[in-house]
């Protein structure tokens, strides 16, 4: 390809009033796709195409985006313009990640991020770009509601950085419920200085048990991901035999990779509802969140153990404990650590999270 050829632009976004709210100045020349499930859509594209001076727009469903990403990929020289995964919309969400799968560097909004490039509308572009917002508003019978609030997000400045898939799947890991195994360490532990704090805390915090003089000879580790918990388990407690359960592949996988060697540790793919929780130590840290609260509920009933380490902050920290009281755990000691704003892959990243701060807690009945 010659490297003086000029560089396509393409923005990937979820309705047309995106478009406008989001992509304004990087709009003129660009090919524009909006992802949509609902019909009547073309209008409003190919309003916003011919007011902003995009060169081609077009509709999509989402079941057909990857597949065309990938023929725009294949043309190369595109710049790619897409939603933030730090959008409150699930769909912008979805979009963001379905395009980071194909293209290796993506433009996103600066929401929640470090910008890398930003420009300010003048007098003529910001009302160029109300009167678009509001055309489209008209347009909307019954005054349709948005999956954004253009006003609060600010319309006179459009900022972006560049990310790439790994920063999308560790932003989405970090702040929504889904698990992408698919990427080595999601949510960053490895190199973030929140989490290096809170295996330290979790450290301290159980060294109550040796401090007693009766370290566990046996650990369950529920939800032992990628075994980083683990080893330092194994460091604690050298003597004890150490069950890992984790139940998704790909996290089973690395860590076989990482401690299936060790003959103290029994690596266990399955559900923690389906095993046994049976141990002198039980460590359940950070897994109830993704548990329905039933389920969480009658887990919490089936643990067989002279001690408990949980690791939960905030209100649904205060739910746990009150439900382990209610079964006859007592405290043994607590650690607090407070939130931390960092990069979501601990290191470099321009997006940021806010790691919510918890409570390390041993429990004992």
């Amino acid at each position: 390809m010659n490297s003086n050829a000029p560089v396509a632009t393409l923005i990937v976004a979820a309705h047309p009033e995106d478009v406008a709210r989001l992509f304004s100045t990087v709009c003129a020349g660009a090919d524009v796709a909006v992802v949509a499930e609902e019909d009547g859509l073309g209008r409003e594209l190919e309003t916003v195409g011919l007011v902003l001076g995009a060169r081609s727009t077009r509709a999509l469903a989402p079941a057909g985006l990857e597949s065309w990403c990938r023929e725009q990929a294949a043309r190369g020289g595109v710049r790619v313009f897409t939603h933030s995964p730090q959008e409150d919309a699930p769909r912008h969400r979805d979009v963001c990640l379905a395009v980071s799968r194909v293209f290796d560097r993506l433009q996103v909004p600066a929401l929640g991020a470090r910008p890398t490039a930003y420009q300010v509308l003048d007098d003529a572009a910001f009302h160029r770009k109300l009167e678009l917002l509001n055309a489209l508003y008209r347009e909307r019978p019954g005054g349709t509601e948005a999956c954004t609030h253009p006003v609060r997000d600010g319309l006179g400045v459009e900022a972006f950085c560049e990310v790439r898939h790994p920063d999308v799947v560790r932003a989405l890991s970090l702040t929504k419920p889904e698990i992408f195994a698919e990427l080595e360490d999601p949510w960053g532990f490895t190199h973030s200085t929140y989490e290096r704090e809170r295996y330290a805390l979790t450290a301290r915090v159980l060294g109550a048990l040796t401090g007693q003089g009766s370290p566990p000879r046996s650990v369950v580790d529920v939800g032992a991901c990628e075994g980083l918990m683990t080893e330092r388990l194994r460091v604690l407690f050298p003597e004890a035999v150490v069950h890992a359960v984790e139940s998704d592949p790909h996290f089973a996988a690395r860590l076989r990779e990482r401690l299936g060697g060790d003959e103290r540790v029994r690596i266990v793919e399955a559900s923690a509802l389906d095993v046994p929780l049976e141990a002198d130590l039980v460590l359940l840290a950070e897994v109830l969140y993704y548990l329905p609260v039933e389920a969480g509920r009658e887990l919490l009933g089936r643990i067989r153990a002279s001690h408990l380490l949980t690791s939960y902050g905030g209100r649904f920290g205060e739910e746990v404990h009150a439900a382990l009281r209610e079964l006859g755990w007592r405290q043994v000691v607590c650690g607090s650590l407070p939130a931390r704003i960092e990069p979501v892959d601990g290191v470099a990243s321009p997006l940021l999270v806010r790691r919510a701060g918890t409570d390390v807690r041993l429990w004992s009945r």
